[in-house]
């Protein structure tokens, strides 16, 4: 693995650095999704892991998420399949990274995601994937998914993880407006467990895998219900009509607004493993409309121009 360290200790827990070479900041890119796959079947299959610890070795923070210009690639090739074998191989590239992160999900081992300064979008996507989460409380704490504010949608779980977490009726702002969460709105939507000064953290994710912590995510248990009942109940009529009127009197209405929409809605109603399959063609779908080109190229130009902070 070339973005990846594991390193084990003689209690059995893996330290699992994220820290991409040559980059100031961790990025999901295709050789890390690549990188996840491996990970995951070596976290799975070595006896000597009881557990592993998600960590950075970037100053700036977790991940910022998706490479752009990666991504920017992807969106051309994609928007010009056009056969039914392209189709399906282009939506098989798309969701990669989605079943990565179901990999980490269900390697069967406790995983704890210690996440400090950045964690956004593709980065908070794959602290979701690990079975419990401490954020270091410190200032440049970044967390969010905001995929719709580029005219995209996450795609890597965020709206089914969230969704599980928070129900519909709060996660729905942080999907939509691609609103940034504080910390103590992290905690409440279960999007972080703990939150702990930087000398603390690492020895409190030790405790937790030490104490049996939890090798499966809530969803994947017998008995698990989803927070505040499905779209089929008084409170889920009254949340949906209102969303899709407000977003068709935005004047930023676009495929994403309604593609996240579509992907809680039916999401919600099915286990995980539908739920993300459910995602990833919304995913697609989004990618392919023309607004989602225009707009990661306006901001990677934007980019390019800014000053040198």
């Amino acid at each position: 693995m070339d973005n990846f360290t594991l390193d084990v200790g003689a209690d059995g827990i893996a330290i699992v650095t994220f820290d991409m070479p040559g980059r100031s900041m961790n990025m999901i890119s295709h050789a890390v999704q690549r990188d996840l796959g491996a990970l995951a079947d070596t976290i799975r299959r070595d006896r000597r892991i009881i557990g592993a610890i998600l960590c950075s070795g970037k100053p700036s923070g977790f991940c910022a998420g998706a490479d752009l210009k990666e991504l920017q690639a992807d969106i051309g090739r994609w928007g010009a399949a056009a056969t039914q074998d392209e189709l399906r191989e282009a939506l098989f590239e798309a969701s990669d990274f989605s079943g990565r992160i179901r990999d980490l999900e269900t390697a069967g081992k406790p995983l704890v995601a210690v996440i400090g300064g950045v964690a956004l979008g593709g980065g908070l996507e794959l602290a979701l994937g690990c079975h419990y989460r401490i954020a270091i409380d410190e200032d440049g704490l970044r967390l969010g998914l905001p995929e719709a504010t580029l005219g995209l949608m996450p795609g890597a779980g965020g709206t089914q993880r969230l969704l599980r977490l928070a129900g519909m009726s709060a996660a729905l702002p942080y999907l939509l407006d691609g609103k940034a969460m504080r910390v103590d709105e992290a905690l409440a939507l279960g999007v972080i467990d703990e939150s702990m000064e930087r000398g603390k953290a690492f020895d409190r994710a030790r405790q937790w895998i030490a104490e049996g912590g939890r090798n499966a995510a809530p969803w994947d248990e017998k008995g698990y219900r989803l927070p505040g009942g499905g779209p089929h109940t008084g409170a889920g009529y009254a949340l949906f009509g209102p969303a899709i009127a407000a977003r068709r009197g935005n004047e930023r209405q676009n495929d994403a607004d309604a593609n996240i929409l579509k992907a809680v809605y039916e999401g919600s109603q099915v286990p995980m493993d539908a739920g993300l399959r459910i995602e990833s063609r919304y995913f697609f779908n989004t990618l392919r409309a023309p607004a989602a080109a225009r707009r990661v190229a306006a901001f990677l130009s934007r980019n390019a121009k800014a000053p040198a902070a």
